[in-house]
């Protein structure tokens, strides 16, 4: 059987509803209002310094320290703060935050009964991405969990896929599959990597960019009948 490489983010954890309450829990104790204005504003500041990580012109130390500050300041946020202790809370929240994606509990139950072979490779920090995947239930049909932060490299970088490569048993006597929902991160680093991509796509946007995905899916649970079964 086909070895499956899963995304978290969006994939099989509900990162948007963790973002967004625990967004929602800044916003309230720093006074500021929660609209869909000033979502959008920490959004845009917030996905501006992640490009510069995912292309390698920014550390993830400095995307973290340095965050909220960019945030606080187009917010116009009057109160002092520290914008390193406003992180840290924000990723405390954040950690709370373990609602699966529709049929992402079905799908590993099905997929271990067959006996997958299964590792989660995600881009996050240890303390935010381990209590989500511990809490929500799934981690025990994982053989290991590989954390950019951990592995010193992110997707889309070989790099990661290296190390995850050298951590897997037998590596390069197996099939490789990942699954994602981005393509900049999860179906770009697949296509490095000289895997197969399956993109995770249920709103149905447009193929942009680098990135080339094998096969497009809507639901998870159209997962099994593509990946080859025996050997």
């Amino acid at each position: 059987m086909t070895v499956l490489l899963f995304d978290i983010d969006n994939t099989l954890l509900d990162f948007d509803k963790a973002e967004y309450d625990a967004l929602g829990k800044i916003f309230t104790h720093y006074q500021i209002e929660d609209n869909q204005e000033n979502r959008a504003t920490y959004s845009r500041e917030n996905k501006a310094l992640w490009r510069l990580h995912e292309s390698e012109k920014l550390s993830r130390e400095e995307l973290l320290s340095t965050r909220f500050d960019h945030a606080f300041r187009a917010l116009n946020v009057s109160v002092n703060y520290n914008p390193v202790a406003v992180d840290d809370e924000y990723q405390l929240y954040l950690s709370q935050g373990h609602e699966l994606i529709k049929h992402a509990k079905e799908l590993l139950i099905e997929l271990s009964a067959k006996g997958a072979e299964m590792y989660v490779v995600s881009n996050g920090t240890s303390r935010v991405s381990r209590p989500r995947i511990f809490e929500s239930g799934i981690s025990d049909h994982f053989r290991e969990i590989f954390i950019s932060e951990e592995v010193g490299h992110h997707k889309p970088s070989l790099a990661f896929f290296d190390y995850v490569f050298d951590h897997i048993e037998a590596a390069n006597q197996k099939e490789f599959t990942i699954v994602g929902d981005s393509l900049a991160t999860d179906i770009l680093g697949g296509n490095r990597a000289g895997i197969k991509t399956i993109w995770y796509n249920p709103k149905q946007l447009e193929v942009s960019g680098e990135a080339q995905p094998d096969v497009q899916i809507q639901d998870l649970l159209e997962i099994p009948t593509l990946i080859k079964a025996g050997n």
